[in-house]
């Protein structure tokens, strides 16, 4: 199977980036370029479950890992699995799994969070398996179409806070410099007078 492209996803700021998929090595990557050449800036490794074999209705997807190239927090690792999603509710495949396990420890609080807002069933406790079912695919995709408003307004919250915080800066900077200025102007003034005075006795003198 060639890889395919898949729709045009969005990451903070409203920057356009690219998903591929290659079902027939498991891979789907993200890549801030239409081009299906280089590193991705986040790659899904999975599998295809063929559990039509065993009797049940639908195949499924299981995520073996996820890697991040990309900057941390700009959205990549949500794009990439928004469009994970799609791609699974486009195939008609039943559920995507996977398995949180011990290994992941030093970021399992990160995972749960990234998993949990993208609507899988998580573990009772830290480690086990995942499960989105995709049985209400129009619910899905409602849903990850709320949760990217809910991104990119929390994006824009953080851009006001992060100008006002500069705004702030800059005011205080204007303040030191009109200080600066006003005592400059002093100073000048104190000079005239001395330099006056100078002058004056000089001419006193000779």
């Amino acid at each position: 199977m060639t890889v395919l492209p898949l729709e045009k996803e969005t990451i903070k700021g409203n920057s356009i980036v690219y998903p591929f998929c290659d079902e027939s090595s498991g891979l789907l990557s993200l890549r801030a370029k239409p081009s299906v050449e280089g590193d991705g800036e986040c790659l899904i490794l999975f599998k295809v479950l063929d559990l039509k074999r065993v009797g049940r209705d639908k195949d499924a997807i299981y995520i073996q890992d996820i890697y991040s190239n990309g900057p941390v927090n700009e959205g990549y690792g949500s794009a990439a699995m928004r469009a994970l999603i799609k791609y699974a509710i486009s195939k008609n495949y039943g559920n995507i799994g996977g398995h949180l396990s011990p290994d992941d420890q030093d970021h399992i609080a990160r995972l749960h969070h990234f998993y949990k807002k993208h609507g899988f069933q998580l573990p009772e406790g830290l480690y086990g398996s995942i499960s989105l079912d995709l049985s209400n695919p129009s619910y899905i995709l409602s849903q990850l179409d709320n949760q990217l408003l809910i991104e990119e307004n929390l994006f824009i919250k953080n851009q006001i806070t992060s100008l006002k915080c500069e705004y702030k800066k800059l005011e205080q900077e204007l303040g030191r410099l009109v200080l600066e200025k006003e005592n400059e102007s002093g100073i000048i003034k104190l000079l005239r007078r001395v330099f006056k005075k100078q002058s004056s006795i000089d001419k006193t003198s000779s």
